[in-house]
């Protein structure tokens, strides 16, 4: 804050006042204490990142939409993995509505196929054809590993189900959403190599339920399970990556239970 202009810290020391003063329960309350918690960038690219969120707070847009304005030029940001720490395997928990939107198939019946081979180490080739053609998340993808060896599967220490996959990975709160997730694993090392960073508040935007890793010196991330975690559920690691597609997918995949 110390290297902005008076101008820029007046107005960004404003907003986070404002969110810090709203009545709970607020998303823009922790979206605030992200950016007070932050530890991975450079003195530099984060002052760039709060310059920017006090130029798009001028226009006077909604507050948390100047947020994600501000955020849009500084994904990958953070310190990018060295090839000594890259985990071998990564995984990913998508709901299974959303990336039923981005594949491209005419089959009314695709959604039924896909649950009726999860789990299965050979699914047809008609099946895996659309699955590699298809994203696996948006511009800015969060996976995880797993923390013992990652080379095996990512999810192995979890439970398979919807709640336990939300709460352990930090996904929100769906509400009445029982909407099943895909647990997608991949291989990060296959030519060519997808370069890993570790996640900032710019990565995350406004989802409110990430949380900065409280060490300068961290390699990567770690979500933090959604209370109340009654079942302990531990923390994951997570990376992020730019979006690909599902030509890297190792089977089986799974879908979760409601």
């Amino acid at each position: 804050m110390k290297a902005l202009d008076p101008k820029q810290r007046e107005t960004v020391s404003r907003q986070l006042e404002a969110w810090r003063h709203e009545a709970p329960p607020s998303e823009s309350v922790q979206i605030g204490e992200n950016i007070a918690h932050e530890t991975a960038f450079t003195t530099i690219v984060f002052t760039q990142l709060l310059a920017d969120f006090a130029s798009a707070l001028a226009a006077r847009p909604d507050p948390v939409i100047a947020w994600e304005k501000a955020c849009e030029a500084h994904s990958f940001k953070g310190k990018a993995l060295a090839s000594s720490d890259r985990p071998v395997k990564l995984g990913r928990a998508s709901k299974f509505d959303k990336f039923l939107q981005h594949v491209k198939t005419t089959d009314t019946r695709f959604k039924a196929t896909v649950t009726k081979y999860a789990g299965h180490k050979k699914p047809p080739s008609s099946l895996v054809n659309i699955l590699n053609a298809a994203p696996l998340g948006g511009p800015v993808i969060f996976a995880t590993f797993n923390d013992a060896d990652s080379s095996q599967d990512p999810f192995v220490d979890l439970p398979w189900d919807q709640e336990s996959i939300r709460t352990a990975l930090g996904l929100g709160h769906f509400g009445s959403n029982t909407a099943p997730f895909l647990l997608f694993q991949y291989h990060s090392s296959e030519p060519p190599d997808l370069p890993l960073h570790r996640p900032t508040v710019a990565d995350a935007g406004s989802f409110s339920h990430f949380r900065p890793e409280s060490s300068a010196k961290a390699k990567w991330g770690r979500t933090c399970p959604i209370p109340p975690n009654s079942r302990g559920l531990p923390s994951k690691p997570e990376v992020i990556h730019k979006q690909i597609a599902g030509d890297r997918l190792d089977f089986p995949y799974q879908v979760t239970a409601t």
